[in-house]
């Protein structure tokens, strides 16, 4: 497996997803084990604040001739603090993390099985838990020397809870608890337009079952450029959209960041 060292251009503002794209975590290694892990730290002081950004990510597999076992995880945390002002409170830009558990049986050539069960919470969209549970079809559409598209289309139950806080005419907080049943169904694909440029591309499409007017979209897309042998620009795009949040939230997010990839 290549490994890779990201020098980021332009570091969008932090976005929390709603909807955990598990396929760009996919690997293609051979049989057996895989294990990666990463700890970031960072601290920053100055005339504006204290700035303090903590970060970990786990991931394992375990791959055999039919089966595949994947778990990922991660944690995320920027707080901001003011320092001149003893009494002043931290406050979190972000404060989020997930962990994935996925199991995948190869039945033909073209189909796999899949299920999985999900948690996260996330302080700044205000969920306090969402535990996802699903399984279904994975559908090869394409697969070339230069090109493969997958299709997925999975049932998943969907609880959440929430909690919508307000400030007038008082200050109080209200719990909001979801017991959903959704369809999760993605399409992924990857292209190798040219030697030197590639796409990767995967939009997930989340219905609820008992009413198709409350649904989510997540969208992710990968250009890289490949400038050298050891040397890529990479531009990542992601858009969420959420038609009925369960509280007041944004109904539309998105980032953007560039960065270079230089292969080690």
């Amino acid at each position: 497996m290549r490994n890779c060292l990201f020098l980021l251009l332009f570091m969008p503002a932090f976005l929390s997803a709603q909807v955990v794209n598990t396929e760009k975590l996919r690997s293609t290694n051979e049989d057996g084990w895989l294990a990666e892990a990463g700890l970031d730290f960072g601290l920053t002081r100055n005339k504006a604040g204290q700035t303090l950004s903590l970060g970990s990510r786990l991931r394992l597999e375990y791959d055999t001739d039919k089966s595949r076992w994947m778990v990922l995880g991660a944690y995320n945390l920027t707080q901001f603090r003011n320092v001149e002002d003893p009494g002043s409170v931290p406050r979190n830009f972000a404060n989020n993390a997930f962990g994935h558990l996925r199991y995948n049986y190869l039945a033909n050539d073209w189909l796999t099985w899949e299920a999985f069960t999900q948690f996260q919470y996330d302080q700044i969209q205000q969920i306090d838990a969402r535990v996802l549970t699903g399984t279904g079809p994975r559908v090869k559409l394409l697969r070339t020397d230069s090109s493969q598209l997958f299709f997925g289309l999975l049932y998943m139950y969907e609880h959440e809870a929430s909690t919508d806080v307000f400030e007038v005419p008082e200050e109080r907080s209200v719990n909001v608890y979801l017991y959903d049943h959704r369809l999760s169904t993605y399409l992924s694909g990857g292209f190798q337009v040219t030697e030197t440029f590639n796409i990767n591309h995967v939009t997930y499409f989340q219905p609820n079952l008992a009413d198709f007017g409350d649904f989510r979209i997540s969208s992710e897309t990968s250009l890289t450029f490949k400038i050298s042998e050891k040397l890529a620009f990479r531009t990542y795009f992601q858009l969420m959209y959420d038609e009925r949040p369960p509280i007041p939230v944004p109904n539309t997010m998105y980032s953007l960041s560039n960065g270079l990839e230089i292969a080690l």
